[in-house]
């Protein structure tokens, strides 16, 4: 792919930079551009830090940052609390607070005993240091040398610890050069607050994120960082603002969704469709079932895993899921992909490894550490391991303990001093939930897709069918009164505006807004259903496609 003048801009300069990268604008290929020319000037114990979003799309930059056989030498490639684990807080806090009596496990408030909520009534998610007490301290302390730290903490908690640690900020100082953190948008306070402090150890300092991408506010998550950073004289502000992705009348739409003053792009076809289904979401899937067929062939889509419907909702998803006939994947989050002990981590790829052609077993190894860690009795018992793997999921009928068995003793050469129950349970429950574990095999060439606009985040299809677009769910409302639907407010106009624009954007080639007569709610019963107001927003029906009379 040869850079654009914008993108050449950004690959050109080596200093502290933030980018704002609208969708469609090529910032993966940037990032992964730039730590390419990084990893070639990088000496052997040196490396990268990149983190992104996800724990997919820490997986995609480093296949794509090392897509030409490039040595990652010490790079980090994963979350910011993967990172906050790994790189401060496991290896360091034993300095400050002394050594754990058992295995760190992570785990969330939710899994706190009931009498012990009340030691946390002080925490908050923009807590910072300078508030921190000295029982605070005690109490995080207390509950890491009995083998726990809660995921919620973590930021704080490696805040601290870095902050009080020379022996953290040396090794960090040492071994990484460059730090890149993908999604700005999406930083919560104490990972805005790592960053800044890691770029004055006079590591190079990358920020790449959209502000019109921000939608998760309801996670302590919020765009002002990324907004500050645009405006710090010591970052080199850059802007990838054209839309290489998307069909012209996608980029007006969306564009407009949020600016009704934007410049227009003249195009001799609009390709925003917008429908009302008469009936509830079983209905929708009754008419997918007839339009799929028809958007393949008149938008020329060679593969049906090309085609989304993207849901508000969880459970709209499941209700489209369980009516529609033609060949589909749904899509879920589950436990063991956002649980942060390292087992589940290994058990996830392993998943990965089982079901999708396009993950090798050294991606699950390297996932952690390098393969050349290991030595040569290690390596040959991984391999036993992985064709013991290979011929339990080769037979009709799994033998399911079989399967947890080696994936545990995987787990053990890889991390042996990581042993997590929990994440042992969590796997068989994986394993008992087949729509669960439909999540780790791809979609075959023939079927459709059905996820979240939050899963869908960072995804790209040619076609894209937006469900959930209904008064009171997209925007959500809320009521002020009891009873009282005159009085009722958004809940947060702006995160479910930048939301629908994430949704309509992941299309290249065409998108579908749906609404419909009727709508089930959070009980289950069906309600009367109005039209979204992002439906008539500023008049932007006028950039809808318009039958011809």
């Amino acid at each position: 792919m040869k850079p654009t003048e914008q993108q050449k801009l950004i690959l050109e300069y080596d200093g502290n930079s933030v980018v704002i990268a609208a969708p469609g604008s090529g910032k993966t290929f940037v990032i992964s551009e730039k730590i390419k020319r990084n990893l070639k000037v990088l000496l052997e114990h040196q490396g990268v830090i990149a983190i992104s979003y996800t724990n997919k799309a820490s997986t995609e930059l480093k296949k794509r940052s090392l897509s030409n056989g490039e040595n990652p030498m010490s790079s980090f490639f994963g979350t910011i609390d993967k990172f906050n684990l790994s790189e401060i807080i496991i290896p360091f806090a034993k300095h400050l607070f002394g050594i754990p009596k058992v295995q760190i496990k992570i785990t969330k408030f939710s899994s706190m005993p009931k009498h012990e909520n009340k030691n946390f009534d002080w925490f908050n998610s923009n807590l910072t240091l300078e508030r921190l007490s000295a029982a605070n301290i005690d109490l995080l302390k207390s509950y890491f040398l009995n083998g726990l730290i809660y995921i919620e903490t973590i930021g704080i908690l490696a805040n601290y610890v870095y902050t009080n640690s020379i022996a953290c900020k040396n090794y960090i100082r040492a071994r990484y050069k460059y730090i890149y953190i993908d999604e700005y948008q999406d930083s919560g306070f104490e990972q805005h607050q790592i960053f800044q402090k890691i770029k004055l150890l006079n590591i190079k300092a990358i920020a790449v994120g959209d502000l019109n991408q921000s939608i998760y506010e309801f996670s302590g998550k919020d765009a002002k960082y990324l907004q500050e950073l645009t405006k710090d004289e010591t970052f080199k502000y850059f802007k990838l603002d054209k839309n290489h992705r998307c069909h012209p009348s996608i980029i007006n739409y969306s564009n407009y969704l949020l600016n009704p003053k934007t410049e227009l792009i003249d195009t001799e076809h609009n390709f925003i469709f917008f429908c009302r289904i008469e009936g509830n979401e079983n209905s929708i899937a009754n008419w997918l079932d007839e339009k799929i067929d028809n958007v393949q062939k008149a938008f020329d889509i060679e593969k049906r895993n090309q085609i989304a419907i993207l849901t508000r909702t969880t459970r709209t998803g499941e209700i489209i899921n369980s009516v529609l006939k033609e060949p589909h994947k749904l899509s879920v989050s589950n436990e063991l992909d956002t649980n942060l002990n390292v087992w589940s981590s290994i058990f996830s790829n392993l998943l990965h490894f089982v079901y999708d052609k396009n993950f090798k077993f050294i991606d699950v190894i390297e996932a952690f550490t390098s393969y050349d860690n290991f030595n040569k009795s290690d390596l040959k018992r991984l391999k036993s391991r992985k064709e013991r793997i290979e011929r339990i999921v080769s037979t009709t009928v799994w033998d399911k303990e079989e399967l947890i068995t080696e994936f545990i003793n995987v787990a053990k050469i890889i991390a042996p001093n990581s042993k997590s129950q929990e994440s042992i349970d969590l796997l068989k429950s994986v394993l008992d939930n087949s729509i669960e574990l439909k999540t780790y095999e791809p979609a075959n060439e023939n079927e459709v897709n059905i996820l979240t606009l939050h899963k869908s985040k960072g995804l790209e299809y040619d076609f894209v069918f937006h469900l959930d677009l209904y008064e009171w769910i997209f925007p959500s409302k809320k009521l002020t009164q009891p009873n009282d639907f005159n009085s009722a407010i958004f809940s947060n106009w702006t995160q479910d505006l930048n939301l629908h624009y994430v949704g309509i954007t992941r299309a290249r080639k065409g998108c579908f807004l749906v609404s419909s007569t009727k709508r089930t709610n959070s009980d289950g019963a069906t309600k009367n259903g109005k039209d979204s107001e992002f439906i008539w927003k500023d008049k932007i029906e006028d950039l809808r496609y318009k039958k011809r009379s």
